[in-house]
């Protein structure tokens, strides 16, 4: 939970908008969450993978045929 220095009490994390701003006074508590650098990599390291694989598939299955 935020503390507000200027309002003297904590936020609650669903009463913060998106930008991290206090509810009463508009001041910025909390910097917007973002998302790592490394999380997005392995995501498209991923999707590159499982497309990889689906191609091997595609190919064994009309030599197979």
């Amino acid at each position: 939970m935020p503390w507000c220095e200027s309002c003297s009490r904590f936020q609650e994390a669903t009463e913060i908008d998106t930008e991290g701003h206090c509810p009463t006074c508009g001041t910025v508590i909390a910097p917007p969450k973002r998302t790592p650098w490394h999380f997005k990599l392995l995501v498209v390291a991923t999707i590159l993978y499982l497309t990889y694989r689906a191609v091997q598939l595609t190919v064994w299955i009309i030599h197979a045929l």
